[in-house]
């Protein structure tokens, strides 16, 4: 595979997403990476722009293993009134597009959270999902405008089934508008936002925590559209709790040091990954 640009997938990784490119897309997908400079200014009003160099390493990467894939980049700063028409505000954001769909994805998927992120792609170029029929009815059928915004993390359970599940309702439904965000790398958003479980779903401006099966999702956005907010009863609300990157970086380094205390220097690994660091 020559002229593999820098980034963070090597060649064996490569050839895997590859393979499952070949199988997903048919159509063409554009993906937009939106992102500022850093400016060296530490503000505790916005998150530090850690991942943008990240992100768009992994697009480009991306780009070069199927040609229905297209890149390009635009500064948030110099291109503002398309961002804020956009409602895209954090750095970095990735913006799928494909048939009239478009998905936003806030800051680096890695980890559990990268595979469902070809499920975005592969759902846009198909422009068909493996929702139930009466489903897909309901999100074609709604008229009122859907916001959703998903704050998700790497380091729970649940939030990596919800990915594909959210952005099959994106595509299904044309006046659903979806943002994923990851949630730990925006700590400072997490804490305006008075985040303390995760996941969590804004539904045009409603909070709805925890996991949801597609069923349950499909009644409440109904009932969202609808203008009740009444909140749909699932037997169980599956949460964890909140923990921001560097905190699951510390998490991290406690096990391990913990682990090679009791083990005789025989460190073991945490599963905890933070991209860019041993």
């Amino acid at each position: 595979m020559p002229g593999i640009p820098a980034g963070p997938l090597g060649r064996p990784e490569m050839s895997e997403i590859a393979k499952a490119l070949a199988e997903r897309l048919q159509r063409g997908v554009s993906l937009e990476v939106w992102s500022r400079e850093e400016s060296g200014i530490v503000s505790s009003e916005r998150d530090v722009n850690d991942h943008a160099a990240d992100v768009l390493a992994l697009i480009r990467q991306l780009k070069t293993l199927h040609p229905a894939l297209t890149f390009t980049a635009y500064d948030l700063d110099k291109h503002a009134s398309r961002a804020e028409e956009a409602g895209i505000t954090l750095s970095p954001t990735v913006v799928f597009r494909s048939g009239g769909r478009a998905v936003q994805m806030a800051g680096l998927f890695y980890g559990p959270l990268f595979p469902p992120t070809l499920d975005v792609m592969g759902f846009l170029s198909m422009q068909t999902t493996p929702l139930a029929p009466e489903t897909r009815e309901a999100m074609r059928a709604l008229t009122v405008p859907i916001e959703i915004e998903a704050f998700l993390t790497p380091f729970d359970p649940f939030s990596p089934h919800l990915v594909p599940l959210l952005a099959a309702f994106a595509v299904e439904g044309k006046q659903i508008k979806l943002r994923l965000i990851e949630a730990s790398q925006f700590p400072v958003l997490a804490g305006q936002r008075l985040i303390t479980e995760v996941p969590l779903l804004v539904i045009n401006g409603l909070r709805f925590p925890g996991y949801w099966d597609e069923v349950s999702l499909s009644k409440q956005i109904q009932n969202v559209a609808a203008g009740s907010d009444e909140k749909v009863i699932r037997d169980r609300v599956l949460v964890a709790e909140y923990v921001s990157e560097a905190e699951a970086k510390r998490l991290a380094e406690a096990e391990a040091a913990a682990a090679a205390g009791g083990a005789g220097g025989q460190a073991t690994a945490s599963g905890l990954i933070i991209p860019g660091r041993e």
